[in-house]
This record gives C-alpha cells, sequence and structure tokens, in this order.
C-alpha cells in the first residue's frame, strides 16, 4: 500500500532518527567483518561454542539445583533469539531484529542479577511453582530505609551499566522499538521529496532500504550483546559447578 502525504520539517526528523547503534568500546568488535554474511556466521560460532563449553561444565550425574533450571533456561533464550535475530536480518525485517536485541539485554540483565540475588534458590523455587515474577524477588542489597531492594527491570539495567556502560545506549535505541516511539514511527517512510514537500510511504513488512550496509552495526551491537550474556551464562555455571577451578568461560569468537 502506497500513501503520500504533504509534511513540514519531516527530513531533519527523519535523518535524526536513524542515528547508528553506539560502538561498544569494552569488548572486541569485529572490524575486519567485509559483509553481512560474515556477521551472521559469526553469530552462528557464538551459538555453538556456548553450547560446547557449558557441556563441559555440567557433568553428568551432577546435582542440579533451581538456579542451575533458570541458568540453563537463560542459555535456550539466548540461542532462540540468536537464531530469531538471524532470521529477522535475513528477511529484512530491522524492527524485529531490534525487539530482539532488546530482548538478549534483558537476559544479560537478569543472569548478572544472579549476584544481587537474595537466597537464590528459595526465591526462584516461588518463580517455578508461579507464585512469583523475577520482579517481585529481592536482592540482598537495602535501600537507605533498610528495606530490600527489588530486581526491577532498572535497578537491573543499573548494575549491569556498572561493569559494562555501552549497555546504556543501546538499551535505550532498541526500546523506541519495543515501546513503538520515535524511531519505528519514521520506519515505512520511502521517500520524501524536499522540492514538492511531499513524503512517500511503503507499507509493506519489509525494510524500505535494501542495502546490507544498513545492518552492520546492529549485527555487530547483537554480537556484543549476545557474547556478553554467553559469558555470564558460562560464569554462573562455573560458579557452582567448577568452583575450585578457574575454568575457560572464554568466548574465542
Amino acid at each position: 500500500m502506497w500513501l503520500s502525504a504533504k509534511v513540514a520539517g519531516v527530513r531533519r526528523m527523519w535523518n535524526g532518527s536513524f542515528e547508528r547503534f553506539a560502538r561498544t568500546p569494552t569488548l572486541a568488535i569485529v572490524r575486519y567483518m567485509a559483509d553481512l554474511s560474515a556477521r551472521l556466521s559469526k553469530l552462528v560460532k557464538l551459538e555453538k561454542e556456548l553450547t560446547r563449553k557449558a557441556a563441559h561444565i555440567i557433568q553428568p550425574n551432577a546435582p542440579m539445583y533451581i538456579v542451575d533450571w533458570f541458568v540453563m533456561g537463560a542459555a535456550q533464550r539466548t540461542l532462540a533469539q540468536s537464531r530469531g535475530f538471524r532470521s529477522m536480518i535475513e528477511t529484512s525485517n530491522f524492527p524485529s531484529a531490534a525487539i530482539l536485541l532488546r530482548t538478549q539485554i534483558d537476559t544479560a540483565m537478569r543472569i548478572n542479577g544472579l549476584r544481587y540475588l537474595d537466597e537464590p534458590e528459595d526465591q526462584l523455587l516461588e518463580v517455578f511453582e508461579g507464585k512469583k515474577t523475577f520482579r517481585n524477588l529481592f536482592s540482598w542489597q537495602k535501600t537507605e530505609k533498610d528495606k530490600p531492594i527489588a530486581m526491577h527491570d532498572k535497578k537491573l539495567r543499573e548494575w549491569l551499566q556498572e561493569d559494562e556502560p555501552w549497555i546504556e545506549r543501546i538499551y535505550e535505541k532498541t526500546s523506541d522499538f519495543v515501546h513503538l516511539s520515535f524511531r519505528p514511527l519514521f520506519a515505512s517512510i520511502q521517500h520524501l521529496d524536499d522540492n514538492e514537500r511531499v513524503a512517500y510511504f511503503a507499507i509493506t513488512g519489509e525494510d524500505n532500504a535494501k542495502d546490507e550496509t544498513n545492518y552492520y552495526e546492529i549485527c555487530d551491537a547483537f554480537f556484543d550483546v549476545s557474547k556478553l550474556t554467553c559469558t555470564s551464562i558460562l560464569a554462573a555455571l562455573l560458579a557452582r559447578h567448577a568452583p575450585d577451578t578457574a575454568g575457560d568461560r572464554s568466548l574465542k569468537i
């Protein structure tokens, strides 16, 4: 469906809405990758590396706990979101890819949040029993009034950003797509005619921009967030199943 509408001052807003995703200075970004295919292949390698390393940490007949179930559920979600992200990029669906990037950050926030969770076995059991959600749990940290801090997204994000400050801008940018705020409203613009002050819209469900370079930044951001999430998952498993060894949680990707 094609629509046209006369607008004023659209070009300035349109251009401003498509700022590039923030680079991530604390993680190595592979800048030598030549094309989109190489970036997606890198994600596939990361997915395989997570399952390979996790399998070596959890040995047969090892005792399993509620926290382990939670971590493995996070690993399953991480891999599923990575596969979904690759599919969205391959089918020119930037808005859905951006949402998956945001939810990948949410996974990283919760895995990191396990460090702050008070009595994790008991509290997570209530989640598995359906009595509470993660946001209803409490940290061992206290407020100034000596009350336990709830595990709300805002606090989880603050804790993660203390170690990984580059997360903040990516989180904010992808939130636009989750909440249908600024950026998605301009994704349907196909062309702007400055002389006639006319905007042409293409409502198709597919991205209007077909140049694959438009996906480089979001792929790099998704890779870095996924690598952070995978590393945190392996660290959580090592802490419980190999506490006396340094282990190998590094991801050679």
